[in-house]
């Protein structure tokens, strides 16, 4: 006698079964996006809030065709150690020019966006995103490796000349990768990054409040930020009495220019008045907004510039330099200084100290400002420049 298998579809046919099988179906033809946040390896900073934001906020998006893969990098060595540093620049290469690519190709992937100015050479049937930031160091190189700025300039503008599609954060930034690294600017798409919002703790809080009044500052002690120069500025106004009893506090993580602005402070005899706080958390950084009576931004160069948007955010009057892409992104909210020029520095920081009236209508342009700025509105943005390319790669 033989054996009869009788097939029950009915369960395939009903409401639920076509849901699940349209998801399947659905599933298979999502495009797989690769986003490189091995940056999140590294020491917090622009570039890496804003990988980790956009990101996140790519996938808090309504929408059913693409399916978003974060990929990551073996993580570098935490070492002060010098011989250490080209173990660190091995992995880094060992990552664009192999990893990376056996990890896209395992994964089936239709596109990387690498958030970090660079995209790897060896992908060449994959089309590849790049954010570029800035072009800074081929401008001021002071301080950085030479070894590693022989590599930069061939692999930024390697990068800029063959990605599929380049995302610059703003006009200034996009002007960089133009005439300094080569890029077709018919190539570049400028999006704006969000704003980053912090919640913080009472402890926190009442650390912050401790330290009343004070002017603060934010970012990692690299040369191009001109802290030394702020110092300066606040040094001035304190022998001529005009601090209104302020402190200065700078918060970020040291940097190359670090040991600098150390020396500075003491020259200055301001170590009774200048406080660094190093890196702090994202709690006691927003418990430093919440409690800070002015916010400086002396930056010699931004490519986007979180930091005073952060600030305003929080009503606090801001001076800012108007190096390149800051008055872009800050446009009449602060009132702006030369940053190499120490006397009128301190004269506009001055101003908002001794001006109350100032201080409000700062207040009151930079909370107007901010709502200019948006994570979501950039994802939409971004995920519109991933469209276009997915479309034009298979056509």
């Amino acid at each position: 006698m033989s054996n009869i298998i009788i097939i029950d579809r009915t369960n395939e046919y009903s409401p639920a079964g076509v849901h699940a099988r349209g998801t399947r179906i659905l599933h298979h033809m999502k495009k797989r996006i690769g986003f490189d946040l091995s940056i999140l390896n590294r020491t917090d900073t622009g570039t890496t809030v804003y990988a980790r934001k956009l990101f996140q906020s790519l996938q808090e998006l309504e929408q059913e065709e693409l399916e978003f893969i974060p990929l990551y990098a073996p993580k570098k060595l935490a070492s002060k150690n010098p011989f250490i540093r080209p173990i660190n620049f091995l992995l880094e290469l060992s990552w664009l020019f192999l990893l990376l690519p056996v990890r896209a190709r395992a994964l089936h992937l239709d596109l990387i966006h690498l958030p970090a100015n660079t995209i790897s050479p060896v992908l060449r049937k994959i089309p590849q995103v790049c954010t570029i930031h800035d072009a800074h160091f081929m401008i001021n190189p002071e301080g950085r490796d030479p070894v590693w700025r022989f590599y930069a300039r061939r692999i930024f503008r390697y990068s800029a000349k063959h990605a599929g599609r380049i995302i610059c954060g703003s006009n200034s930034a996009r002007k960089e990768a133009i005439e300094l690294l080569g890029a077709d600017p018919d190539n570049i798409e400028v999006v704006y990054h969000g704003l980053v919002l912090r919640e913080s703790a009472q402890a926190d809080r009442e650390q912050a409040a401790g330290l009343k009044p004070f002017i603060l500052s934010v970012g990692a002690t690299l040369p191009n930020k001109n802290f030394e120069a702020l110092v300066k500025a606040y040094a001035k106004l304190y022998r001529e009495g005009r601090t209104g009893g302020h402190r200065l506090i700078l918060a970020g993580p040291p940097a190359r220019g670090h040991q600098s602005l150390l020396e500075t402070i003491a020259s200055e005899q301001m170590e009774d008045h200048v406080s660094i706080l190093g890196l702090v958390s994202d709690s006691l950084l927003a418990a430093l907004y919440e409690n800070a009576s002015i916010f400086a931004f002396p930056s010699l160069c931004e490519g986007f510039g979180f930091p005073p948007l952060e600030a305003m955010h929080y009503g606090i009057p801001v001076a800012a330099s108007y190096a390149p892409s800051i008055p872009e992104i800050l446009g009449d909210a602060p009132v702006y200084f030369n940053p190499r020029d120490i006397s009128e520095m301190a004269e506009n920081i001055g101003m908002i100290i001794s001006d109350h009236r100032l201080r409000d209508k700062l207040k009151q342009a930079g909370l107007a400002r901010v709502k200019m700025f948006s994570w979501k509105e950039s994802a939409r943005k971004t995920m519109s420049i991933y469209r276009c390319l997915l479309g034009h790669h298979s056509a």
